[in-house]
């Protein structure tokens, strides 16, 4: 309540203390507060002196009245009337736009016109409206000039560049400079920045403010205000039809009366129909004559897809504004932005940032995500970085907390305490209070004035994990050994060890390769080719796509995949199967005997590998840059042996899907067929993993058995666990 109070207040509110205290009373009272303004030294005293009012003679009447108390107290309670009176005197600054000052609480006083003061200012004859009114008069009161409605509605661009609020913009020299020769024009001085979300649009405005400010412009510029207005606005509070029409032609009145504005429109598009209720005109259409008589200058920014849907239909706005193309920047231009940028950000979250931390960062954010635009992403990531470092759990930060807890409870119980009036206890709690008090300011002290904390790799790798729902594996040192990614593919996999080589060969070529590339497994059935995707897709995604492709043999399958086609049903249900690829970009995609596929189908993927992204049924573009496909299929020739099988295996594979296709496909990694040694190492893993086999030993005998049904030549290791639970249903039967 305090902190508007000048220092002359606050001495006299500790006076009125003290007055307390001598008077031995039990609350601090409007009398204390009047004892105490007229012992102080400034105009009050003297002038209250003209009226006979003297500190000596109020005193005297206080103990005349009221008298001393039995014995002096230690708390202070302010009086409910007192509380008031600094209400008054607080309502009083704000009116002559001040801090609270002497002159202001004795006018609260008189104002409040009850209490012991007043009282006993009656008793000794004393005219209180005529101290009242030679105080009032003698207040300076602040001219206000009448505030206009752009001022009332919309930002100060200028304003806030004055006071540093905005941040520097770097490589839009280009844009800068058409800015201000459109609005230095003669005849369509409208500019309109078009451009994606997150480019920079607004800023390039801001940067004009500052330029303003400073003096950076042309003559035809200088002094000009830009005002940033939004159409919530200006349609907040028009409940009936004319309100809203009346407000936008005062609007245009100021701005053509007045040459000292520039008015800027974010999402310009928003002005066609905002306002147009039954019977009513937009705001697009009032402003048209407006734009059109070159008597007000306007800034619009918005995004290409709603300036070509909106904006570009109607032609009769669009060719009143001069269109500037903002592109995004390229990674040169974004690194100069990450360097301006560099100690507001190590400022604000107290965090020291490396010049080659900044760089990763940038290569990083364009590689993973793709949806939005620079500089605004990467701005993002390196905010929510510096965060996250920022707030690390450390000892000194856990321990505030805990002291802020017990401050908490300590305060409670003294309120508790003072409501059953036990003022020992309560004083007890003060003490503690204190204490605690004490801890808390040294300790925040501490922590202000403590070391930057340095923002470290693993940070980001931290944030862009949760960011895009990427896995954190990726991005580690761990990702680029190859020993270590075989033993994570080895464990559950037998007897395919050059096959699985092979796909960690691929998996690091395109590691630091920001496309999609396809692999295709090719072997007998039973081998492992799908368990081996899966296991694959487990340990280097955070999601997985099964699809089995026998379920897209038909043409009108597509639909699934895309959604369907406008007009047909379900074109409004956005459910498809590539809509969880743009939820979770960092999928593996494992195409389950792609050969049953439909060639529209298979076409599809040739057009995904090709160009690493591809447009749904609705335009929507979907994103596979960071998608690896798996292909699976039984195309394989059985009989050779060795190079000369997966020459033949590989023409096979040419005829079946055909030459272009098969470009694509980054490497076809051919499975080995499996080996008597390799079952019996399967069989004895299947007996191991499962609990109800591993208390059934089997004998040598039973193993040559299972070797002998599974018929692994033809059905690799797949009938093996279904021979197994025959034999433990048989044995369990037995011993019944």
């Amino acid at each position: 309540m305090f902190q508007n109070f000048s220092e002359e207040a606050r001495k006299t509110l500790v006076t009125a203390k003290q007055e307390m205290q001598e008077l031995k009373h039990t609350y601090v009272g409007s009398e204390h507060l009047l004892l105490a303004l007229l012992k102080g030294k400034g105009t009050i005293p003297s002038k209250l002196k003209e009226y006979s009012l003297t500190y000596e003679v109020f005193r005297n009447e206080i103990i005349k009245k009221i008298g001393y108390g039995k014995e002096k107290c230690e708390w202070f309670l302010y009086t409910p009337i007192l509380k008031n009176i600094f209400e008054n005197a607080i309502e009083i600054s704000r009116e002559m736009s001040s801090e609270v000052t002497e002159e202001h609480l004795l006018m609260g006083l008189l104002e409040e016109g009850e209490g012991i003061a007043i009282r006993i200012l009656l008793n000794l004859e004393i005219d209180i409206d005529k101290i009242y009114q030679e105080f009032i008069m003698k207040s300076p009161k602040k001219n206000k000039k009448k505030k206009l409605l752009i001022e009332e509605l919309g930002i100060d661009f200028t304003e806030k560049a004055k006071k540093g609020l905005f941040d520097p913009v770097v490589g839009r020299e280009q844009e800068l400079k058409r800015l201000m020769e459109i609005l230095t024009r003669r005849n369509k001085n409208n500019p309109l920045l078009i451009g994606e979300a997150g480019v920079g649009k607004t800023a390039i405005v801001e940067e004009l403010s500052r330029r303003i400010v400073n003096g950076d412009v042309p003559n035809k510029l200088l002094n000009k205000k830009v005002i940033s207005v939004d159409m919530s606005s200006l349609v907040a509070g028009t409940k009936y039809r004319g309100e809203f029409e009346e407000k936008i032609n005062k609007l245009v009145k100021e701005l053509e009366e007045s040459d000292d504005y520039i008015l800027f429109i974010d999402e310009i598009h928003t002005l066609i129909g905002a306002g147009g209720a039954e019977g009513a005109i937009d705001a697009s259409n009032i402003l048209k004559p407006a734009l059109a008589r070159n008597t007000m200058h306007c800034i619009g920014a918005t995004t290409i897809a709603e300036y070509k849907k909106y904006m570009e239909n109607d032609k009769a706005l669009d060719r009143r504004f001069q269109t500037i193309l903002v592109s995004e920047p390229d990674l040169n231009v974004v690194r100069s932005i990450m360097s301006a940028m560099k100690p507001i950000y190590e400022k604000y979250h107290h965090v020291n940032l490396s010049n080659e931390l900044l760089n990763t960062l940038i290569i990083l954010t364009d590689k993973y995500i793709s949806e939005r635009k620079n500089p605004d992403k990467t701005l993002d990531i390196l905010d929510e970085v510096c965060s996250h470092a920022h707030l690390k759990e450390n000892k000194k930060l856990k321990k505030y907390r805990e002291l802020s807890h017990s401050l908490d409870t300590v305060m409670n119980y003294k309120k508790n305490s003072i409501l059953k009036k036990d003022f020992e206890t309560a004083m007890t709690y003060k003490e503690k209070e204190n204490k605690l008090m004490d801890d808390l300011n040294q300790l925040e002290l501490d922590l202000s004035i403590s070391k930057y904390i340095s923002v470290t790799k693993r940070d980001l790798e931290e944030v862009l994990s949760m960011k895009v729902n990427m896995p954190i594996y990726e991005l580690s040192s761990k990702a680029r050994n190859k020993k270590h990614l075989m033993r994570l593919l080895e464990k559950d996999i037998l007897g395919q060890e050059r096959a699985i080589s092979e796909i960690i060969d691929v998996y690091l070529q395109n590691l630091q390769e920001h496309k999609c590339y396809g692999m295709m497994f090719s072997g007998t059935s039973g081998v492992g080719k799908t368990k081996v995707a899966e296991k694959f897709a487990k340990n280097f995604s955070n999601h997985t796509i099964r699809l089995d492709m026998s379920e897209y043999g038909e043409s009108h399958t597509v639909s699934k995949l895309l959604g369907s086609p406008a007009g047909y049903v379900g074109y409004e249900d956005s459910t498809n199967i590539f809509e969880e690829i743009r939820t979770n970009p960092f999928s593996v995609l494992i195409l389950d005997e792609i050969e049953r596929a439909h060639p529209k189908v298979r076409n599809l993927f040739l057009q995904i590998l090709d160009n690493s992204e591809i447009k749904d049924s609705k335009g929507n573009v979907i994103d596979f840059h960071n998608v690896i496909i798996i292909m699976t299929t039984n195309v394989y020739q059985k009989k050779e042996v060795g190079f000369q099988r997966q020459s033949r295996s590989l023409n096979a594979l040419n005829e079946n899907f055909g030459i272009p296709f098969m470009n694509r496909i980054e490497k076809v990694v051919f499975f080995d067929s499996l080996e008597e040694e390799t079952i019996m190492k399967i069989i004895d893993a299947e007996m191991k993993h499962s609990e109800r086999y591993s208390k059934m030993p089997l004998s040598t005998k039973e193993k040559e058995e299972i070797l002998t049904q599974c018929n692994f030549k033809e059905y690799g290791a797949r009938q093996i666990s279904f021979i197994l639970k025959q034999i433990y249903q048989k044995k369990q039967f037995q011993n019944i």
